[in-house]
C-alpha cells in the first residue's frame, strides 16, 4: 500500500513539472532576410545558452522553443555578421535582417599548402572572390582578372578566339621571360582553361616570402585558384543554370575606303611619288569612269562596275567598282553564347559538386565562318571516411576546337589578304570566276585570300584537350595536426589539322581557268600532335596550436615531386586524291611521279623535387613572424648545379592590437605593418637540357646522293656550353601597410618592393671568330625591379525609400621600373640588346622639328646638316612636306654617332614601351533586387613606334598597296593646301625604308588608355514569386565587356586598339590582324 502511494505521488510530481515547464516556455518563429529583403536559407538560430537551435528553411523561416522570459537569439551565417536579437516575452514572431561582412568573407586566405587568417598575413597576397567574376561576358578567367589586382599585369596579345593573354606579377621578371605559377586546387593548371563559374576564390601571391614554399616554380609569383565544393544540404541537391546570349564586334573602326576612285587615286599618288610609275595601270579615261561612279553605293545599270573591252588586241575586264573588301569578307557583329550548369549537395559524409560549361563564338569570317567552341567539365567529391580521414577527388576536363579558313592560320588570311585588293576590284568576275590576276596589276589581288575564304577549301581545325585528376587524402590524428598526401595526373594535348587546295581563277574573259598550285595554293595536308604528360605528388603536414592563450603557432613541412614529358609528332603530304577528305592515306603522286611527304617529331622531359617548410608565430595576434624555405633540385642543370636553397622570412606588427591604440579603435579597426625578404630560384631559363651541347640534323636543300629522292643529311654542333650553368635567382624585399577603418568600411593596402633577379642566362663571353661557334649562354646578367602597389576600397549601406541600398567603390594602382644592373657590354653599344643601367622598354629615337614648309627651307637645311643617314627613298631630294630631323649634337651630321649610350649621335630616350603603370576602378550598387556594377581598367603613359608594316597606322606610307585604306586618309597628308597635316608629303615605303622608318618623336604614339572593361546591370526576382513555380532564385542581367576606350592614340588612328599597338615579330602580321572584340550579352541565372 505504501509503494502504491509513493508511485501516485511520483506521477503527480512529473505531471506537475510538465505543466510548470509548459507554462514557462513558448515558441518563437520568424524569418531571416538579407539586406535586399531576400530570404536566407541555412542560417543557424540558437539561444544564447546554446540549449536549443535550428536552421532556417527555404523561405528563410524558423521556429524555436524558448523560455517564457527575455531571451537572446543568436543568428549566424557564413559571410554575414553574426547578430544577437533580444526577444521579450510578448514577442512571438520576429524578422531579422543580416548584413554581409567583408571581414568574414576575407577572414581566411588560401596560401601555399594551407590557409591563414587575413589579418595575420605578413606577405603580400591579394584575393579575388567569386562574386566579382560571375556574370562577366568574358571568355576566359585571365581576361576577367585584368585590372582587378594591383601588381597583376595582364596583356591581351591577340583578338583570335581562344587566344591566351600574357601574365606577369610585379613587372618584368627576367630578360628570358617568365610567368607566374598557376595552381588550381593545388595542381598546376591554366587560367584560360578553367570555367570561371567553378571558381570560389583566387589568391595572388606577389612577394617571395609568401611564395617560398613553391621554390623554383614560383620565382615570379603564384596564382592560387580554389574551386567550389559541395555543401551539406540535408539530402537536397541544388541545381544552378546560367545562360548568356549576345554578340561581339571590333573595338576599333572597320570603316575603310570603299570607293574605287579614291582607293586607286591615293595608292597611285603614293606609288608615283616613289617610283614615277602607276601601281594600278589605269588611263585617264579609266580614272574618269571611276570618278563618275564615286557616289554609287550600289551598281547602276547605266554605270556597270565591270566593263568588258578589247585592249591590246585582247578582251579584258576593266574594273570600276566601289567594293567594301572588309565587309565582303568579314562580319562586324557575330553571335556568342555561354551556358553553365552545376549540381551540388551532400550530407555529413559525402559532398559533391558537378559542373559543366559550353562556350560558343562565331568569328569574323563571313562566307565560311570561323567557329570556336570550348567545353568544361568538373567533378569534385569529398568523402568523410571517419572522424580522422577525408578523401577528395577532383577531376576536370577542358576541350576546345577552333575551325577556320586560311593558309595554316586565320592570321595569315587577314595579313596577306590586306594587300593588292583595291576598292575598284570585285572578288569575282562577271562569269563567276574568281579574280586573282589582272593585267592592270603586277601583283595578285588580295594574294588570293578571298578565294580561300569563299571556296572553303583551306580547312583548319585546332583542337586542345586538358584532363586533370587530383586525389587528396587528409588524415587528422589530433586536432592540431593534419597529414596530407595528393597525386595529380594531367594530360594536355593539341591536335592541329591544316588543309590547302589549288586556287583557280580567270584573268581574261576568253582565257582558260588558271591555277595557283604552290605556296598557299598547294594541294597539301598537315597534321600535328603535341602531347604533355604531367605527374605531381605532394606530401606535407600542417600543425596549428595556441599556447597559454597568447602564443599561436602554425607550421607546414613537406615534399613535392613533379615531372613533365613532352612528345611532338607531325606529318604532311601533297597531291591528295580528294579535295574534300583530309587523310594522309590519300596522298598521291605529282606530275613527275614523286610522292612528297614528310615527318617530324621530338620529345623532352624534366623532373623537379623540392623539400619545403614554413613556420608562423604570433603573440596575441599582435606580433607576427614567419620563416619559410625550399630546397629544390632540377634535372635541367648538370650534376653539381642542380640543387638550390631558397629561404625567406617576414614580420608583421598589428599596431591596432596595442594597448596604447585603444582610443583609436572606434575609428581604426586594423592597422598592420609588414616587411619581408625572400629568395627564389628560376629553372625556366632555356631548353630542358641547358647543360648539353646539342647536335641538330638537317636536310641539304637541293642535294641527294646515290639513287632515289631522299635528301642528304648534315649535322650542326650547337654553341659551347658553360660548365657552371645554374639557377636564376630572384631576391625580393617587400614592405607593406594594411589599414581598415570606420567599421571596416574603408580598407587600404599599400606595398613597395625591390626584386633583384640575378644570374640571368644570356650571351656570355665572345669567342674568337676562328672558333667557328656562336657565343655560349652563361649566367652573366642581373636585373632590378622596383615598384609600388595601392588598393583602396569603400563599402557601405544607406537607407533609400525605407529599403537598404548597398554600394561599394574600389581603386587599385601599381607601377614599376626595371633596370639592367649587370650585363657583358662594357662599351654600352646598341649593337647588343642590353647594357648596364638600361631601363627595360626604353625607346631611343631622333628629335624632329615639324615638316618643312618650303622646298627652299628643306634644301637649305640639307646644306647645313648632312642628312645622308636618313636620305632613303627621298625622290627628287628634300622638299616641302618632308620631315625635319634635329641635329642634337650640333656636329653637322645627322646620325647615330658611335652607336653607344655615351655617344648616341642625334638620338635620345623618347619614352618607354612597357605599360608599367596600371590601374582598375570599380563601383557597384544593390537596391530592391536591382544591381549594377561598372569596372574601368587602364594603363599610364607608355609608347609605341609603329613598325613600317603597320598599315593600320601608316596607310600607304607603309607598303602602299593596302586593301584596307583608311577612310579620307588624304586629309592627314601634307599638301600645299594642307600644310598642318600630321603626315609628310606622299611617299610609298617611307615608313618601311624611308625617313619615317627611323624612330622619331613626331610619330611616337602614346598608347595609354582607360577602358570600360565591364558594365553589368541585373534584377533578381523576389523569392516570394519564384517559390510559386518551384524556383529558388531567378536573376536576369545585361553584361558588356570592353565596351569602349579612351586613348591619345585615337587622335591619329581609329583603326588600332591601344592593346593591339605592338610590333609583331612576323612583319606581315602587322599589315592586318584579327581585331580586338567587345562583347554584349543578356543572361539569366536560375537556381533550383
Amino acid at each position: 500500500m505504501k509503494s502504491i502511494k509513493t508511485f501516485i505521488i511520483l506521477i503527480a510530481f512529473i505531471v506537475g513539472s510538465v505543466f510548470t515547464l509548459s507554462a514557462q516556455s513558448r515558441t518563437v518563429s520568424g524569418k531571416v532576410f538579407d539586406e535586399q529583403k531576400e530570404p536566407l536559407v541555412g542560417v543557424t538560430v540558437r539561444t544564447s545558452n546554446a540549449q536549443n537551435g535550428t536552421i532556417t528553411s527555404d523561405d528563410g523561416s524558423f521556429s524555436l522553443q524558448v523560455s517564457n522570459q527575455n531571451v537572446v537569439l543568436e543568428f549566424s551565417y557564413i559571410g554575414y555578421q553574426a547578430q544577437n536579437v533580444k526577444v521579450s516575452p510578448s514577442q512571438n514572431n520576429i524578422k531579422v535582417y543580416m548584413v554581409e561582412d567583408a571581414v568574414v568573407l576575407g577572414e581566411t586566405v588560401v596560401v601555399g599548402y594551407g590557409t591563414q587568417k587575413k589579418v595575420n598575413l605578413t606577405g603580400a597576397i591579394s584575393t579575388v572572390e567569386s562574386k566579382s567574376l560571375i556574370d562577366r561576358a568574358s571568355h576566359s578567367l585571365t581576361n576577367m582578372l585584368q585590372g582587378s589586382v594591383a601588381g597583376l599585369n595582364i596583356t591581351t596579345s591577340s583578338g583570335v578566339p581562344g587566344s591566351s593573354p600574357s601574365i606577369n606579377v610585379r613587372g618584368t621578371t627576367s630578360i628570358n621571360g617568365a610567368s607566374p605559377l598557376v595552381l588550381i586546387d593545388g595542381a598546376e593548371g591554366d587560367l584560360n582553361r578553367i570555367n570561371p563559374n567553378d571558381v570560389e576564390s583566387i589568391s595572388v601571391i606577389k612577394d617571395a616570402s609568401a611564395a617560398a614554399v613553391y621554390g623554383a616554380r614560383a620565382a615570379f609569383g603564384v596564382i592560387l585558384v580554389t574551386t567550389k565544393s559541395g555543401n551539406e544540404q540535408k539530402g537536397k541537391a541544388t541545381v544552378r543554370y546560367s545562360g548568356r546570349f549576345g554578340w561581339e564586334a571590333p573595338t576599333t573602326s572597320t570603316d575603310y575606303e570603299t570607293t574605287g576612285y579614291w582607293s586607286v587615286y591615293t595608292i597611285n599618288k603614293f606609288w608615283k611619288a616613289d617610283s614615277g610609275t602607276l601601281y594600278v595601270n589605269y588611263t585617264d579615261h579609266d580614272m574618269q569612269q571611276l570618278l563618275a561612279r564615286v557616289n554609287d553605293k550600289t551598281e547602276n545599270p547605266d554605270r556597270p562596275w565591270v566593263v568588258e573591252e578589247e585592249r591590246n588586241g585582247r578582251k579584258q575586264w576593266v574594273y570600276y567598282g566601289n567594293y567594301d573588301w572588309w565587309h565582303m569578307q568579314y562580319r562586324d557583329n557575330h553571335p556568342t553564347q555561354q551556358h553553365n550548369i552545376s549540381l551540388s549537395g551532400g550530407n555529413k559524409d559525402v559532398k559533391y559538386l558537378v559542373s559543366g560549361a559550353y562556350d560558343y563564338q562565331k568569328g569574323i569570317l563571313k562566307e565560311n565562318p570561323d567557329i570556336y567552341r570550348k567545353y568544361n567539365l568538373r567533378s569534385k567529391i569529398d568523402f568523410t571516411i571517419n572522424k580522422y580521414a577525408k578523401l577528395t577527388n577532383n577531376t576536370s576536363f577542358y576541350g576546345s576546337q577552333y575551325t577556320f579558313q586560311g593558309d595554316g592560320s586565320v592570321q595569315n588570311t587577314l595579313a596577306y589578304g590586306s594587300r593588292h585588293a583595291l576598292a575598284c576590284f570585285p572578288m569575282k568576275n562577271p562569269d563567276g570566276s574568281w579574280l586573282y590576276s589582272t593585267p592592270y596589276l603586277n601583283y595578285k589581288v588580295g594574294n588570293g585570300r578571298h578565294i580561300i575564304l569563299g571556296e572553303g577549301s583551306h580547312r583548319n581545325v585546332n583542337r586542345a584537350n586538358d584532363f586533370s585528376n587530383t586525389t587528396r587524402l587528409v588524415i587528422t590524428p589530433i586536432k592540431s595536426l593534419s597529414l596530407t598526401a595528393d597525386f595529380t595526373y594531367r594530360l594536355y594535348q593539341t591536335r592541329n589539322t591544316n588543309r590547302s587546295n589549288n586556287i583557280y581563277f580567270r584573268e581574261y574573259p576568253d582565257a582558260e581557268m588558271g591555277v595557283y598550285a604552290t605556296g598557299a595554293g598547294a594541294n597539301q595536308l598537315n597534321e600535328s600532335v603535341n602531347t604533355r604528360n604531367y605527374y605531381s605528388a605532394n606530401a606535407y603536414a600542417n600543425y596549428e596550436n595556441t599556447f597559454g592563450q597568447a602564443h599561436h603557432l602554425t607550421g607546414v613541412i613537406g615534399l613535392n615531386y613533379e615531372t613533365l614529358r613532352i612528345k611532338n609528332v607531325s606529318a604532311y603530304g601533297q597531291n591528295l586524291s580528294s579535295t574534300t577528305l583530309d587523310d594522309l592515306n590519300l596522298v598521291g603522286q605529282n606530275s613527275e611521279g614523286e610522292t612528297i611527304t614528310g615527318v617530324a617529331g621530338g620529345q623532352n622531359e624534366y623532373a623537379l623535387m623540392g623539400f619545403f617548410g614554413r613556420l608562423n608565430y604570433d603573440y596575441k595576434g599582435r606580433y607576427l613572424f614567419e620563416v619559410s624555405g625550399r630546397y629544390d633540385g632540377t634535372s635541367r642543370f648538370a650534376k653539381g648545379n642542380r640543387w638550390g636553397l631558397f629561404p625567406s622570412g617576414s614580420v608583421g606588427w598589428r599596431i591596432s592590437e596595442e594597448n596604447f591604440f585603444k582610443p583609436l579603435r572606434k575609428v581604426v579597426d586594423n592597422l598592420k605593418l609588414r616587411a619581408s625578404f625572400g629568395s627564389l630560384g628560376n629553372q625556366n631559363v632555356s631548353s630542358y637540357y641547358t647543360y648539353m651541347r646539342l647536335i641538330s640534323i638537317s636536310d641539304f636543300s637541293a642535294y641527294s646522293f646515290n639513287e632515289g629522292s631522299a635528301m642528304a643529311k648534315y649535322s650542326t654542333l650547337g654553341a659551347p656550353v658553360a660548365s657552371n650553368l645554374t639557377w636564376e635567382t630572384a631576391e625580393q624585399w617587400d614592405g607593406g601597410l594594411d589599414l581598415a577603418m570606420l567599421n571596416n568600411r574603408l580598407n587600404l593596402t599599400a606595398d613597395v618592393y625591390v626584386r633583384n633577379t640575378k644570374n640571368m642566362l644570356t650571351d656570355g663571353v665572345e669567342l674568337p671568330a676562328v672558333y667557328g661557334a656562336t657565343v655560349p649562354q652563361m649566367n652573366t646578367a642581373d636585373l632590378r625591379t622596383k615598384g609600388y602597389e595601392l588598393s583602396l576600397t569603400w563599402r557601405d549601406r544607406i537607407s533609400v525609400a525605407g529599403s537598404p541600398l548597398e554600394y561599394s567603390l574600389g581603386f587599385n594602382l601599381s607601377d614599376y621600373q626595371s633596370h639592367i644592373t649587370k650585363y657583358d657590354n662594357k662599351d654600352k653599344t646598341f649593337a647588343k640588346k642590353y647594357y648596364e643601367g638600361m631601363r627595360i622598354g626604353e625607346i631611343w629615337g631622333f628629335v624632329t622639328d615639324g615638316l618643312y614648309q618650303s622646298t627652299e627651307e628643306a634644301q637649305e637645311y640639307a646644306k647645313k646638316v648632312d642628312l645622308s643617314y636618313i636620305n632613303k627613298r627621298i625622290t627628287g631630294g628634300w622638299q616641302a612636306g618632308d620631315l625635319k630631323f634635329v641635329d642634337l649634337d650640333n656636329d653637322g651630321i645627322l646620325g647615330i654617332g658611335s652607336n653607344t649610350v655615351d655617344k648616341p649621335g642625334d638620338r635620345k630616350i623618347l619614352g618607354n614601351s612597357l605599360p608599367s603603370l596600371s590601374y582598375g576602378i570599380n563601383a557597384s550598387v544593390r537596391w530592391l533586387g536591382f544591381d549594377a556594377s561598372v569596372f574601368f581598367q587602364g594603363t599610364g603613359n607608355h609608347y609605341w613606334y609603329p613598325t613600317g608594316q603597320a598599315m593600320g597606322f601608316w596607310g600607304p606610307y607603309s607598303y602602299p598597296y593596302l586593301t584596307y585604306l583608311q577612310k579620307d586618309f588624304l586629309k592627314d597628308v601634307w599638301a600645299e593646301d594642307n600644310p598642318d597635316a600630321y603626315f609628310t608629303r606622299p611617299m610609298a615605303y617611307s615608313a618601311t625604308s624611308g625617313p619615317m622608318s627611323y624612330v622619331n618623336d613626331r610619330y611616337l604614339q602614346n598608347i595609354r588608355y582607360m577602358r570600360l572593361k565591364n558594365l553589368t546591370v541585373g534584377y533578381t526576382v523576389p523569392v516570394s514569386l519564384t517559390k510559386k513555380i518551384g524556383i529558388d532564385q531567378i536573376r536576369v542581367y545585361f553584361s558588356g565587356e570592353n565596351l569602349c576606350y579612351w586613348s591619345p592614340l585615337k587622335k591619329h588612328t581609329k583603326y588600332v586598339d591601344p592593346e593591339a599597338a605592338f610590333n609583331r615579330s612576323s612583319g606581315v602580321d602587322n599589315n592586318a590582324y584579327y581585331p580586338w572584340q567587345k562583347t554584349c550579352t543578356f543572361g539569366v541565372d536560375i537556381t533550383f
